[in-house]
């Protein structure tokens, strides 16, 4: 009762008009102790965040939004999309091959003009095993892919998907219980934990104006 000695003095006592009890100081020395502690300060201001239209819309995405709507898994379903994609495949083989390779530097050699010469190429394996590469199906098919636009985007989803932070985000938005993974669940948890304090509870039940009355009269009897 050491708040209520501060506000009221060591002596109360009530006249006739009025009628006092002691419920009614502990009442208002209980609501100021309560107004002014941190537990109250902190349920207040995860009040005020509960409500607040962004974090209602987090809550919502996270809790509702469908993982096949998102940007993340777009990606990942392209990715798939093009891994699966056997001729681009097999140009991404082809492409960092030694075949591949040695045909292009002879191909911009001076003795890439020699497969023109039926006889010359007659005569070396070398020049025959280069004029087989160039009319095969995988050489033609290198030629299709060279002009596509796939090989790129392939490659830049696969740089993409590498990343911390895709993969972070495809593990939150992958996991159906992904919004108790988040630091808003937990701070949710806090205000839930708060909000069932019996100290709290009596503070949100009373009515300030009620409170300020009977400060006011149990001020007037000190």
């Amino acid at each position: 009762m050491n708040l209520f000695k501060k506000i009221f003095g060591k002596w109360f006592a009530c006249d006739k008009k009025e009628t006092c009890t002691l419920d009614d100081i502990e009442r208002v020395v209980r609501y100021r102790e309560i107004e002014n502690s941190p537990e109250l300060k902190e349920y207040l201001e995860l009040d005020k965040l509960m409500m607040s239209e962004e974090f209602v819309q987090k809550k919502y995405n996270w809790q509702k939004k469908d993982f096949k709507m998102t940007d993340t898994y777009a990606v990942a379903s392209r990715y798939k999309e093009l891994l699966n994609d056997e001729d681009l495949q097999l140009f991404l083989e082809l492409e960092d091959s030694t075949r591949l390779k040695n045909f292009l530097k002879f191909k911009a050699s001076k003795d890439y003009a020699k497969l023109q010469d039926k006889e010359a190429v007659a005569q070396s394996t070398d020049l025959q095993r280069m004029a087989k590469f160039e009319n095969s199906d995988e050489y033609k098919l290198y030629l299709k892919y060279l002009k596509s636009e796939l090989p790129k985007e392939y490659k830049a989803l696969v740089a993409k998907m590498e990343t911390p932070e895709f993969k972070k985000d495809y593990a939150f938005w992958s996991n159906p219980n992904r919004w108790k993974t988040t630091p808003e669940y937990q701070q949710h948890v806090r205000y839930k934990q708060l909000s069932k304090r019996a100290d709290i509870v009596f503070y949100l039940q009373q009515d300030p104006q009620e409170i300020a009355r009977l400060e006011k009269a149990l001020g007037k009897k000190k």
